[in-house]
């Protein structure tokens, strides 16, 4: 029996990560969110500990993301692309 070939990452890839943060920080009334409301949040959803430190890295590198101390932003860029998509 062969095992079928699955071209999706897995569940806990880091671009997921990155896109269920992303959605979490531009969703809802919440301006800044900290580290820990972040994980706490998407543990929640996700039903286990998650560890959103990379994700936060590799979005801020790529200037989605503004990081002040321990609380999280998105830039005004990725603010203005999910507006363009929802148009």
């Amino acid at each position: 029996m062969h095992a079928e070939r699955s071209d999706s990452p897995p569940l806990d890839a880091p671009s997921e990560l990155e896109a269920v943060v992303m959605m979490v920080l531009l969703t809802g009334d919440h301006v800044l969110w900290s580290r820990a409301e972040l994980e706490r949040e998407i543990s929640g959803v996700r039903g286990n500990p998650v560890d959103v430190t990379d994700a936060i890295d590799n979005l801020c590198a790529t200037g989605l993301l503004h990081l002040h101390g321990e609380l999280v932003a998105p830039s005004r860029a990725a603010r203005r692309m999910t507006q363009l998509n929802d148009v």
